[in-house]
């Protein structure tokens, strides 16, 4: 086995455990993730026109933590939203991740990028870092999930992406400071995966 082959053979491997540990720190473990933004399943805040809320409630009841159930209806239902109201930012968001969810990671990336525009806070900046990872643009994803840290040092998930990140980029060390410390915030998911894998101690 070549040189080549033996670093081909490591990166996949570790590629393959960056995205078991990113599934994991996005609520697939046996912790029950807390719900993305404030949401109204019954009703509309006010905040944006009432049946761009009410599309937005329809879609938003299809995730169970950040996986969603139908991300086909998803994204019709968030279209509608955004359509009827271009400035709401969760909307936005939302069908990022729902195009996401279907691996359609330029469309993520552009919805993601309006919503960091329209509202440039802790969720849309992580998010946003978590395309970015998948479409291999690791430097991107990390000035991004630094950028969610630095607005909310206590959101465990931006710690966890920047984990897998830096994971993905072979800077093990740090990489497991960060699973630590989104441990430390609340989801001790990331770092769990990367004992067992045997990256951190």
């Amino acid at each position: 086995m070549t040189a080549t082959t033996v670093f081909t053979v490591k990166k996949m491997i570790v590629t393959a455990v960056c995205l078991c540990l990113i599934i994991a720190a996005a609520g697939c473990g046996t912790k029950e993730a807390e719900p993305l933004g404030r949401f109204n399943p019954m009703g509309t805040s006010g905040v944006h026109n009432e049946q761009a809320e009410r599309a937005f409630a329809k879609a938003r009841v299809l995730w169970r933590g950040e996986q969603c159930s139908d991300p086909d209806k998803a994204i019709e239902l968030l279209t509608e939203a955004v359509t009827i109201e271009p400035d709401y930012a969760q909307a936005w968001l939302r069908r990022g991740l729902a195009y996401s969810e279907k691996r359609w990671y330029d469309l993520a990336l552009d919805d993601l990028n309006k919503a960091v525009r329209l509202a440039p806070n802790v969720e849309s900046y992580t998010y946003r870092g978590l395309v970015e990872m998948r479409l291999g643009n690791l430097m991107g994803a990390e000035r991004d999930l630094s950028r969610a840290i630095e607005l909310d040092p206590d959101y465990h998930r931006a710690w966890n992406f920047r984990g897998a990140t830096r994971l993905l980029d072979e800077r093990i060390s740090a990489a497991c400071d960060d699973f630590q410390t989104g441990c430390k915030k609340g989801d001790c998911t990331g770092r769990d995966n990367a004992v067992k894998q045997g990256f951190c101690d």
